[in-house]
């Protein structure tokens, strides 16, 4: 399932910020002419006292806010292309979510990882114990039966995680499932680009793009995930906008072209970051992986034929 941008990466936190300078407190009562005068010059002096201060306390109170709203996140560099046989299938429903278990630097409590199971239907082929014992878990009445269950998923979800090993290798090929297609041949670029929201960087429209439904349909498309596992677990990739398939042999690119129907793509990468959303400084539901693409092979629709390669 291809899942839109949930506006989780990249979030703008917005919020009313009011400075504590502009407030004036005043007393209760029936005091002196002594006492206004002193609260009279004590409003003047705050009504002059200077705008930087206020602007340097607002901006204050907006990093902390969008630090606190910042996704919570460990990157991991390029260990090289590999044997192609070695990567392993990002559509898999347990793969998006070992590799996050095996790769986050922090830690998650039974309950938290058991709740972010959110429906386990996905998962019964792949691993039929742990969606025996998350099911179970869903119906449990009892809350020490349900403590219970959450500890020995737990114990299943760290097994899993270390089936993963060091391996940091992700493939993703394009199916009915997953269409990925090709843009038209760019003739002045002289290149193919994927035409695929899984390889956008944009996270979000700005108010020009969100103007009308024109001008949104005209704007580059916001990242998209893909959710093959448990429910909160998301895979995408980064780094794809601005990737360009250059193709300088005329035939060959002839060839390209007439097929972009009916190609088939295969994506190769590893994984760039495993991250978590969060809220005022809080965990949220929602964990993804990004890929960035190492290589990229076209292939014959009909025969399978690997007709173009491009390393990145």
């Amino acid at each position: 399932m291809v899942l839109g941008h949930k506006n989780v990466l990249g979030r703008t936190a917005l919020a009313l910020v009011v400075s504590v300078s502009s407030f004036s407190l005043a007393g209760c009562g029936g005091g002196n002419e002594q006492s206004n005068s002193k609260d009279a010059s004590a409003k003047q002096s705050s009504e002059r006292s200077d705008p930087t201060d206020k602007k340097a306390t607002d901006e204050a109170v907006l990093s902390q806010l969008a630090q606190e709203n910042t996704p919570r996140m460990v990157t991991f560099t390029n260990p090289g292309v590999g044997d192609l046989a070695s990567y392993l299938d990002a559509k898999q429903p347990m793969i998006v979510f070992n590799m996050y278990n095996a790769k986050r630097d922090w830690p998650e409590t039974p309950e938290d990882i058991a709740d972010s199971m959110g429906d386990p239907f996905a998962i019964r082929g792949a691993n039929p114990d742990l969606y025996r014992i998350a099911t179970e878990r869903q119906s449990a009445k009892d809350s020490f039966k349900k403590k219970d269950l959450a500890t020995e998923l737990n114990m299943l979800v760290s097994k899993e995680a270390e089936s993963i090993g060091q391996s940091n290798l992700v493939k993703l090929s394009s199916d009915d499932w997953t269409p990925i297609a090709l843009s038209t041949f760019d003739q002045s670029a002289k290149g193919f680009r994927i035409d695929n929201c899984l390889f956008s960087d944009k996270l979000e429209y700005n108010d020009e793009e969100r103007r009308s439904s024109t001008t949104l349909a005209r704007a580059p498309k916001i990242r998209c995930y893909l959710n093959p596992g448990p429910t909160n677990y998301f895979i995408g990739f980064q780094g794809g906008s601005g990737l360009l398939l250059d193709v300088s042999d005329e035939s060959l690119a002839r060839v390209i072209e007439a097929q972009r129907e009916t190609i088939k793509i295969d994506i190769y990468g590893y994984v760039k970051s495993v991250a978590r959303e969060r809220f005022a400084g809080e965990f949220g539901p929602q964990r993804f992986v990004l890929i960035a693409p190492q290589r990229i092979d076209l292939k014959d629709g009909v025969t399978g034929k690997v007709i173009y390669t491009k390393n990145i």
